[in-house]
């Protein structure tokens, strides 16, 4: 899978406590409302865990959230979809991938596109990936055999 820069939340980020990813996703150009994402060809958000996440006391949670908004410093965000990686090594360990359906966003002014992570227990702590993309995720296995033309 290729991915795009400017799809990209965090190609790595080390979280203990509840934090917006590293970046957010621009749809739209100064002045003219976020463009419509989603009807047609499904978009796809996913998040990758990179460092297992703590699960040592068992009230430890990781909530991934998708936020929208109008403004980048998202003063009033929309929660667009959610994922919820189970706590553990044995429950997500390195290389465990969670994949949700972006739903639709038309006919809005919902220009940003924001991951919002919310920690909660007495040691949260995770380090993830995550990203935007259009390709199918049975598609997204790594191939490392030598290009044959």
């Amino acid at each position: 899978m290729i991915l795009d820069k400017r799809l990209t939340f965090t190609a790595s980020q080390a979280l203990t406590a509840s934090a917006a990813l590293t970046d957010s996703v621009d749809l739209g150009v100064a002045g003219v409302p976020g463009r419509d994402i989603g009807p047609g060809q499904p978009i796809y958000w996913e998040v990758v865990v990179l460092v297992a996440p703590d699960g040592t006391t068992g009230d430890e949670t990781y909530t991934f959230n998708l936020e929208s908004d109008e403004d980048v410093a998202f003063g009033s965000p929309s929660i667009v979809a959610t994922i919820t990686v189970p706590r553990g090594a044995a429950a997500s360990p390195v290389g465990t991938r969670k994949v949700a359906v972006v739903p639709p966003i038309v006919n809005s002014n919902e220009r940003y596109l924001r991951v919002a992570y919310v920690g909660a227990g007495t040691t949260p702590t995770i380090t993830v990936a995550s990203h935007l993309s259009t390709e199918v995720p049975p598609a997204w296995q790594a191939y490392d055999a030598p290009f044959q033309a």
